[in-house]
């Protein structure tokens, strides 16, 4: 820890400062807080977070700052700026010239952790150049109520588990694969959501399901029936290629040799 009250004398010792590498910010106070605005594309108001502001507030003061541009829109800090409106006091600001609403994500990621909904939110706003894929992605888990992540794999046509779609959609860089291929196939899995509901919220069983629907003579209403019939064979299921193997097995279990079907899974991992 940086000792600033040292003269010099023992203790950490600042670093020198650099004007070319910092900048100091002036830390400005208004208790008139109509005068600030929040910006669309901002993550949604908490409720509960702002509670829980309020009582830190109320124990220990407003220990950050909030950070507006020039126009006084809130870039970070909204609950901070809600919490001491609620409690009627003024609030700490400092002024980031030029910045807006492509500086709320980049700030935020650096502090406290958006989820997925606040990036969903940030990216589908108008001034986003790339709203459109998250736009439909709103639309798309309101008809399939499917999981957040199973609907990120569905429409990135995604059958290998991987971080790289999160990471690419938390960028701004989320794009579409195959809409039409993605409905039928959460069409497909709420049916099977609704035989084996517990299945269903099992990524693994779901990527199971995408790796397999396509194989020569699958056939889904076949796959349904075995599933609602023998959905306990999935309970020892590990890895990936378990998920697999034990798809096919229940798919191919006391069906005619002519029926069934075989995949081949080498190099499959999760």
């Amino acid at each position: 820890m940086y000792n600033r009250n040292n003269n010099g004398k023992g203790g950490n010792k600042l670093p020198p400062h650099d004007s070319k590498r910092y900048k100091a910010y002036k830390v400005f106070y208004e208790s008139n807080l109509s005068k600030f605005s929040l910006l669309d594309n901002n993550r949604s108001i908490v409720d509960k977070h702002v509670e829980m502001l309020v009582h830190s507030i109320r124990t220990k003061g407003q220990l950050m700052p909030i950070v507006v541009n020039e126009k006084l829109e809130v870039i970070e800090g909204q609950h901070r700026l809600k919490a001491c409106e609620k409690l009627g006091i003024p609030v700490a600001y400092i002024i980031m010239n030029r910045a807006s609403g492509k500086d709320i994500a980049m700030i935020n990621n650096s502090q406290k952790s958006w989820n997925n909904g606040d990036y969903l939110k940030h990216f589908s706003h108008s001034s986003h150049r790339n709203n459109a894929p998250y736009r439909t992605f709103i639309k798309f888990r309101e008809k399939y109520p499917l999981s957040f992540t199973l609907c990120l794999m569905l429409l990135n046509g995604i059958t290998k588990s991987s971080s790289a779609e999160h990471q690419t959609f938390k960028a701004g860089k989320f794009k579409i694969h195959d809409l039409t291929t993605a409905c039928e196939n959460a069409e497909k899995l709420l049916e099977l959501k609704s035989k084996a509901p517990q299945l269903v919220e099992i990524k693994k069983f779901c990527l199971a399901f995408l790796r397999i629907v396509n194989v020569p003579k699958f056939s889904f209403a076949t796959y349904l029936k075995q599933v609602d019939k023998y959905q306990t064979k999935f309970s020892r299921c590990l890895n990936i290629e378990d998920w697999i193997s034990t798809s096919i097995a229940v798919y191919n279990y006391k069906l005619s040799k002519n029926k069934k079907i075989s995949i081949k899974i080498e190099g499959f991992d999760d």
